[in-house]
């Protein structure tokens, strides 16, 4: 009997430390389960935060897409940061102000009376974040008079007398440093062009540098040709529009220039105009910042530009388009 009940004994422990082991087990694997959850649910709530608004805004400059003119009534379309206020400058003063729409798009309607002297507009941009941010483009508002095309008769009272009185129009010309300028509306009725190739502007400095630019109707290469000889080639972009910039190649002097736009499997087109890279007007100490030489077939205006240097911009009449 002794030994019946110490064979029992030792199988009550037996079964008492299964059970144990057991109950042991369960609880590890519960409080693994509910870190697992924490963990999980933690990463969930996480995740469902809003992204922090850090306050950086982009300062890039604001820019100038377009601009017309009639009368005194002017109207500007740009792109800038959106929310950013935007303020025009004729002389360090104010003349227009608006803000940029959530699409980054700004428009100013202004009314101002250049009567015959040039002025140029600046563009100063205020983002949310505080920042005051200038513009490297500024837009030249050019008066051009020219004779008008027909001489007219007019009446006063009894007497006759011939009209001479001139026609004003107004150049618009957008410019930055170093870059292609841009006609946004030109004094003459069209721009040079020849079968859908255009040539805009020459802009040109002190030391040479050339750049030619304009517009296509097609896309292609376009070559340029100084005195007959290939001087160099550029593409028209997906925009229609194309540029080409040489360094210290163009001598003071007299030049015939050719654009020529080469399209596969289509005849080129060509146009051809006189240039003249013309003796700095900025040589003597006083000289205005800003100047505009009115020629029978061309506008050449020069600058001095912010930080020194001066840039030259040639805007031709149809008329000095040379026959091929």
């Amino acid at each position: 009997m002794f030994k019946n009940k110490k064979i029992l004994m030792i199988l009550t422990g037996l079964v008492l430390a299964f059970a144990l082991l057991a109950v042991t087990t369960f609880l590890q694997r519960s409080m693994q389960g509910e870190q697992t959850g924490d963990i999980s649910e933690t990463q969930s709530a996480n995740s469902a935060l809003p992204v922090p608004i850090t306050g950086q805004f982009d300062h890039s400059p604001a820019g100038i897409l377009s601009a017309t003119q009639s009368g005194s009534q002017f109207s500007l379309m740009g792109a800038g940061v959106s929310g950013a206020g935007i303020s025009l400058l004729m002389a360090s003063h104010e003349i227009a102000r608006t803000k940029v729409d959530a699409s980054g798009k700004w428009k100013i309607d202004f009314s101002y009376d250049f009567q015959t002297d040039p002025g140029v507009v600046d563009v100063l941009m205020f983002t949310p974040d505080g920042h005051e941010i200038r513009s490297d483009q500024s837009l030249f508002v050019i008066p051009v008079s020219f004779k008008p095309p027909n001489i007219q008769e007019r009446k006063t009272g009894e007497e006759s007398k011939i009209d001479h009185e001139n026609v004003t129009r107004v150049l618009l010309l957008l410019t930055a440093p170093g870059a292609s300028s841009r006609v946004l509306q030109t004094p003459y009725p069209s721009l040079l062009q020849s079968n859908g190739l255009s040539l805009e502007v020459i802009d040109y400095d002190n030391s040479g540098g050339v750049i030619f630019s304009g517009s296509a109707n097609r896309l292609g290469k376009v070559r340029i040709y100084a005195d007959g000889n290939l001087v160099g080639e550029t593409h028209v972009d997906s925009g229609g529009r194309w540029s080409l910039i040489f360094g210290n190649i163009m001598p003071l002097g007299e030049y015939e220039i050719s654009a020529e736009l080469v399209v596969e499997d289509r005849p080129s087109v060509r146009l051809t105009l006189p240039f003249e890279r013309m003796r700095p007007m900025f040589e003597a100490e006083g000289s205005p910042k800003l100047l505009v030489q009115h020629l029978d077939d061309r506008i050449q205006i020069g600058r001095a530009l912010f930080g020194g240097g001066y840039q030259y911009s040639v805007i031709y009449a149809p008329e000095a388009l040379s026959e091929e």
